[in-house]
């Protein structure tokens, strides 16, 4: 990833299994396409709870990117579906510490920083995970100031989880990446 690279977050809020949810995202997801890189579906560890069902991440060198995933028109791309779809918007990376895959001994933790937070180090500091990617808001309409990235040991996952959802500002949860066929 350079830095020139603009990564998209769109959340789902649904109750819907992922074997109903996957096929309809891969449709959505087949309309922006370039083939320049795959885009990402994470789903949430099996006994979470957290606000996004789904996240879907998508990397676009910023001048193929795709503004459309705002486009009102295309809003009911689920429509036999119960799936809000909540665009977190287009971030650019300040910290990029993993992108392959993580060993099966970690988590990913996302955290969805507000734009009221301005103490960035106070997140590089934390303890507990062993690689942290931090991407900042690109266009003014972002939900979020920031998203952070945590891989984790499993077996640190949830202490850091709490830590994150006592802070204010914060949304957090642990996801995992969906297993979907290539598009």
């Amino acid at each position: 990833m350079t830095k020139d690279t603009i990564v998209q977050f769109v959340c789902f809020i649904t109750n819907i299994t992922p074997d109903e949810f996957i096929p309809g995202w891969e449709r959505f997801t087949q309309k922006f396409n370039t083939k320049k890189s795959e885009p990402l579906l994470l789903q949430p560890v099996e006994d979470k709870k957290n606000k996004f069902r789904y996240i879907s991440q998508h990397e676009w060198k910023s001048e193929d990117f795709l503004f459309t995933f705002m486009n009102e028109k295309k809003a009911d791309h689920f429509p036999e579906m119960s799936v809000r779809v909540v665009q977190a918007g287009g971030y650019i990376p300040l910290q990029y510490g993993k992108k392959m895959a993580m060993v099966n001994t970690n988590s990913r933790l996302l955290a969805f920083i507000s734009h009221d937070e301005y103490d960035i180090d106070f997140y590089r500091q934390l303890p507990l995970f062993t690689h942290l990617n931090i991407y900042q808001a690109f266009f003014e309409s972002c939900l979020y100031g920031h998203v952070m990235e945590f891989f984790v040991p499993d077996t640190d996952a949830n202490e850091l989880l709490l830590q994150l959802k006592q802070r204010h500002g914060v949304e957090a949860g642990l996801y995992k990446e969906s297993m979907v066929p290539h598009l």
